[in-house]
């Protein structure tokens, strides 16, 4: 059954602006600016913000883990898992639903099984082509797609902030329209005030009386005199230059513009360094890999989270997908490495113990105790030195 139908669709009024300019009264937005996913990328704090998560996540290499009698083994990754449809490679498509749990809050995934109980293909499914439907005789949820109705085994639905009796998540673009949309008329106020030039950088004013002829007559000398020339200006008849200057309000107008960045930063939790923003980020880290490490740790890990628990139930009942974070935590495995050498070295932690919390395989004779110094199986004597 094709999920990709095309279905009889209607063009509904979106606005009272003909010219899709003003966005009243049929959004909750003050700005008069339409907010939707297409144009919310126009503000380059959503672009700098929706992009670097969805290619941090896209970016971590993925491990398929099996748990037998209490040991981790590492898997072969099934080639759903490398090219999960026949448009696009994992990385693409990681992204795609990443990028589509940043901008709506949901993201919704195809996935019908095959008789080996892995999926056939993953494809995602646009949120708003999505609607929820309990059937009333068994209670099963099902998807609508269109006409077609689908089991919530073939439908993956992952949410971001799921209120309680809500089926769908919090949309950062429906919860941010109001600063999204300042952002963007703030631009569309800037491109027309530097685009008309509506504004003159200068007058060329007088207390006499001056006929349209005679003022067009002088604006040209003006200009052929001193376009593209600092030459210097002999005014006669009275005639004074007045600079024009940008007012308060206008200059005032950038720092607004960092306020909004730093109000979108926060609310995905990224460092403002990461999206070039200034203001209001006084943090700083020793090293490269400290900076990766708070940004996997306060920013990512959320999303990874979300992301293993939904791919891991693609999987056997003692199979799990992960993501590989080696890189963001470089600094964080020095430490960790020290520690459990030290709780091995004093007998607390056994080699296995500390290479299952590194999600690595065990090895032969890795679940006995060592000594302290010797690193030999607690029981055993220890190797006297050869001479």
């Amino acid at each position: 059954m094709s999920i990709w139908r095309k279905t009889e669709q209607r063009a509904l009024p979106q606005n009272i602006d003909p010219y899709g300019i003003s966005a009243r009264p049929y959004y909750a937005n003050y700005s008069g600016e339409i907010v939707n996913e297409v144009n919310v990328f126009a503000s380059s704090a959503i672009l700098s913000a929706v992009s670097l998560l969805a290619d941090s996540i896209a970016s971590m290499p993925i491990d398929i883990t099996q748990r037998k009698a209490n040991q981790i083994a590492r898997l072969p990754v099934p080639s759903v898992f490398q090219y999960p449809n026949d448009k696009q490679n994992m990385f693409e498509f990681m992204h795609q639903t990443m990028t589509t749990l940043a901008i709506h809050g949901n993201a919704y995934i195809y996935a019908p099984r095959g008789k080996n109980g892995l999926p056939v293909e993953m494809q995602n499914i646009h949120p708003k082509a999505v609607k929820g439907l309990v059937q009333t005789d068994t209670g099963a949820m099902v998807y609508q797609i269109g006409k077609q109705q689908f089991a919530k085994e073939d439908i993956k639905a992952i949410h971001w902030i799921v209120l309680a009796g809500q089926e769908t998540g919090v949309s950062p673009i429906e919860a941010l329209r109001n600063t999204i949309g300042t952002g963007l008329a703030m631009e569309r106020f800037l491109a027309q005030f530097y685009g008309e030039g509506a504004t003159p950088s200068s007058i060329l004013e007088t207390d006499g009386a001056i006929t349209p002829e005679q003022a067009q007559q002088i604006a040209q000398n003006w200009e052929q005199a001193h376009y593209k020339h600092r030459r210097p200006a002999v005014l006669q008849g009275g005639l004074k230059w007045r600079s024009i200057t940008t007012s308060a309000a206008d200059m005032q107008m950038l720092e607004h513009k960092e306020s909004i960045i730093r109000d979108i930063a926060r609310v995905y939790r990224i460092p403002l360094h990461l999206i070039i923003g200034t203001g209001g980020d006084t943090q700083t880290y020793t090293n490269l890999e400290g900076t990766g490490a708070a940004f996997y740790k306060y920013t990512l890990l959320g999303w990874v989270r979300r992301l293993e628990t939904a791919f891991s139930e693609f999987l056997p009942a003692n199979q799990q997908m992960r993501f590989d974070a080696t890189e963001f935590l470089r600094a964080y495995l020095m430490t960790r490495v020290q520690a459990q050498t030290m709780q091995i070295a004093n007998g607390s932690l056994t080699p296995n113990e500390a290479r299952e919390i590194e999600n690595r395989e065990p090895y032969d004779e890795g679940n006995e105790f060592v000594r302290s110094n010797s690193v030999v199986p607690v029981g055993q004597d220890a190797v006297p030195p050869s001479r």
